[in-house]
């Protein structure tokens, strides 16, 4: 089918049919292409202002690609990293779905739901869920700074395995206190 014919087909479909096409076609734009989560790290790490992951040196180069991935090799420990090196997303297998996972997240969307939107498995749905959400508890750790105070301290004691002073020991297969007393 040729571009003009297809243009043609689109402009003689009702004006809702159109508005919901155009609605799909931005939908899986967002999905497709260069994911955003992806791109802001290599845009930080291509322009110099990241650093290497294992030494925290800001001297490193580019040093191909892997699977995709911008690879980079740091000038002062040797050690080669990618732009995922270091953060929630390495390791990740389908990294293309990310935006649309984080976008059904921000949705509040189950994981069952997700999994049926992204034909992805529940366990990996679930696995994602709680990588991004141990990052997002990484990032507010600050160092404690001020005065602490503290009243009592309570210490459990076990005396398991000790030897019983002060009362009868208690046997199995004996009487308890109200039986006793009858």
């Amino acid at each position: 089918m040729e571009l003009e014919e297809l243009k043609q087909k689109i402009l003689s479909l009702p004006l809702v049919d159109r508005r919901r096409l155009l609605k799909d076609i931005e939908k899986h734009d967002v999905t497709a292409g260069s994911p955003r989560a992806q791109a802001s790290r290599r845009h930080l790490l291509d322009n110099m202002m990241g650093e290497c992951p294992h030494c925290g040196h800001t001297k490193y180069v580019r040093f191909g690609k892997d699977k995709g991935a911008q690879r980079y090799k740091c000038k002062s420990c040797k050690r080669s990293f990618t732009e995922y090196t270091g953060t929630w997303m390495a390791g990740l297998h389908k990294k293309d779905k990310i935006d649309a996972y984080l976008a059904l997240m921000v949705e509040e969307k189950s994981l069952d739901k997700i999994k049926d939107a992204l034909c992805i498995n529940k366990k990996t749905a679930f696995d994602w869920r709680h990588k991004i959400l141990a990052s997002l508890s990484e990032t507010g750790k600050d160092d404690f700074t001020g005065i602490t105070e503290s009243d009592e301290t309570f210490f459990f004691n076990s005396e398991k395995g000790r030897e019983v002073t002060g009362r009868n020991a208690i046997k199995r297969g004996g009487l308890t206190k109200k039986e006793r007393n009858r």
